[in-house]
């Protein structure tokens, strides 16, 4: 049985980029309602409402980077869950409403889709960064029975590849409908699934991996993950490929012809996960 992942870490006193990039994006959701209140109750006049947002962006910065700062533990409190990524969700809402509202909230509706696309990205960083944080200290003095890195192999690929191009196809019809027949303004919801579609077929490229007692720990250039042997059901080993079968998702696959020692590989991951 594979051990569980201990959830208690070691809390870093103090991290400015995640304090700075938490801050940006509790200005960028502040815009749009603080304009709109301003060109209500005070003045609609261009200068009122350009300073108006150059003085969000501030205020709502210094706050932001203020109580991540005072609440040291958020990074690794939302990296230890999913809700990691309802501030990208947030964010992708905002500019959706934002969207809608263009024909009677002029340039305030402009303001909140744009500012909420950026909000959907940095909420997105902010997720990811919290999951490297929270990795970071999770596996800080945890051993490394075995380091590879591997993608999935060719014939896997191109049938995840066939399942993804659809996938962009109506995310790229969502985005061209936008300009092209902007009476069809729901379709423009498909251009979700472009970023999605490209999400889903990343995760067969090669990755440097590591197989520790809490997990397999997946490193990215500037980034993080754990996937706790709890996800896992069992492993395969195919003519191509080293299978490690998910309970949900997509199984994690690592080509035989990218390992330098495959039976390494297999040893490491028999010490917590059975064969299928």
């Amino acid at each position: 049985m594979p051990p569980s992942t201990v959830e208690t870490v070691t809390e870093r006193p103090g991290d400015p980029l995640f304090a700075l990039v938490v801050g940006l994006y509790v200005a960028l959701l502040a815009i749009a309602p603080t304009v709109f209140a301003v060109a209500r109750l005070v003045s609609g006049d261009a200068a009122v409402l350009y300073g108006t947002v150059i003085a969000t962006v501030t205020v709502g910065t210094g706050v932001g980077w203020w109580a991540t700062e005072r609440f040291g533990c958020l990074p690794h409190r939302l990296g230890a869950t999913q809700m990691r990524w309802v501030p990208g969700l947030v964010g992708l809402g905002y500019a959706f409403a934002g969207l809608l509202s263009l024909d009677w909230a002029g340039v305030v509706g402009v303001l909140a889709m744009f500012s909420g696309m950026g909000a959907m990205a940095l909420g997105s960083v902010v997720g990811v960064m919290a999951r490297t944080r929270y990795t970071d200290a999770l596996l800080g003095d945890s051993e490394r029975h075995c380091v590879f890195t591997a993608g999935w192999p060719d014939a896997a690929r191109n049938r995840l590849l066939a399942l993804v191009l659809p996938l962009w196809a109506v995310g790229v019809a969502g985005f061209a409908s936008v300009y092209v027949a902007p009476d069809l303004w729901p379709l423009t919801f498909a251009q979700i699934l472009f970023p999605v579609g490209i999400g889903i077929f990343m995760q067969t490229q090669p990755r440097e991996y590591a197989v520790t007692a809490e997990g397999l720990e997946q490193r990215l250039p500037v980034a993080r993950r754990l996937l706790p042997w709890e996800r896992y059901t069992g492993y395969t080993r195919t003519a191509d490929a080293l299978v490690v079968h998910r309970s949900w998702w997509f199984d994690s696959r690592f080509a035989l012809a990218d390992l330098d020692d495959p039976d390494a590989v297999e040893g490491a991951v028999a010490r917590y996960l059975s064969a299928a």
